[in-house]
């Protein structure tokens, strides 16, 4: 089932497994991020999930996600008006085993955009990277742009960057058996024998951002949701007898997970607090089962998936 993609009026027609609770959607965001390989292994060792990551990085693609990385739009008041600029860097012919991208001011025009080069960066394997050819504009400083490229690059080279944090994680969300409710965007339906597995994942998301060091003021944090999806009122009497079975078998998890975390000398205070207090409470203050619920039960509703993640959406774009 991992990697389907199904649409979220389908999930209306789903027939009845006898059970009443689906499972859960899932919700998450990327963003910019850098994580120190070795760091990475650690925390995916941590959270259960084990993953290799690759130590080769080439300085070539170093160089690219380094200079990819940096984009951004300026609205500046002018006396002519309001002007908005793009800057970023694109790519020039590359030559005897010199890389060459060149710093770009775009200005948008309602019929031609106007551009500006403000900037050379290249990079050999003779000469590593530099920059030159830069260009005075009242309004965008081409030093800044050019010497964050040079802190990212360097940073490139001992860490995981956002393509392989994005398999890591799309191969988790895989591996619950999931089900993609968009065409676009990072929202999944998770079955409910895999739900309380989701728990683990949050854990990841966190530490990977506890963790990141891409510095970015115009950066939005990396985020989950997630939401219980339900069958309609008839089948609520039919789901006690599961809920104290996921119940139990969250303890035990929670217990197992504890335990590893121990034995192998997790690096992780909090990660391991966490699973003892999880633990802990499900034990001294357990949910109380579906049929002591006040609430109505939710059901798989288009407009209602949809106003309880409007927010997330604005939020992430």
């Amino acid at each position: 089932m991992g990697g389907q993609e199904l649409g979220i009026n389908n999930f209306i027609a789903i027939d009845d497994d006898g059970e009443g609770v689906l499972g859960k959607i899932l919700y998450y965001s990327l963003s910019s991020i850098l994580v120190e390989r070795n760091t990475l292994e650690q925390i995916c060792a941590d959270v259960g999930f084990p993953y290799t990551v690759s130590r080769r990085t080439a300085l070539v693609d170093a160089f690219r996600s380094a200079t990819g990385d940096i984009r951004e739009s300026k609205t500046v008041k002018t006396p002519g008006g309001t002007e908005i600029y793009k800057i970023y860097f694109r790519d020039n012919q590359s030559a005897d085993g010199v890389i060459s991208r060149e710093l770009v001011k775009e200005t948008l025009d309602a019929k031609t955009n106007e551009y500006k080069k403000l900037a050379n960066i290249t990079y050999s394997n003779d000469y590593g990277m530099s920059y030159n050819d830069m260009v005075y504009d009242e309004h965008v400083d081409a030093y800044t742009y050019c010497h964050e490229a040079v802190e990212l690059f360097e940073l490139y080279k001992t860490c995981a960057g956002r393509k392989q944090i994005e398999t890591l994680l799309q191969s988790f969300v895989e591996s619950l058996q999931s089900v993609k409710l968009l065409s676009h965007g990072k929202m999944f339906f998770i079955p409910r024998e895999y739900m309380h597995r989701l728990d683990v994942f949050e854990d990841l998301i966190a530490q990977l951002e506890a963790n990141n060091k891409y510095e970015n003021p115009r950066r939005m944090p990396m985020d989950s949701n997630s939401m219980f999806v339900v069958d309609d009122a008839k089948q609520r009497e039919k789901m006690a007898s599961a809920f104290y079975r996921s119940v139990r078998r969250e303890i035990s998890e929670y217990q197992e997970r504890a335990n590893y975390l121990i034995q192998t000398g997790s690096q992780s205070p909090a990660i391991l607090e966490r699973w003892v207090v999880k633990s802990q409470n499900q034990c001294n203050h357990p949910r109380k089962p579906p049929l002591q619920r006040t609430h109505q039960p939710c059901r798989i509703d288009r407009a209602k998936i949809c106003r309880s993640y409007s927010c997330l959406f604005r939020k992430n774009g």
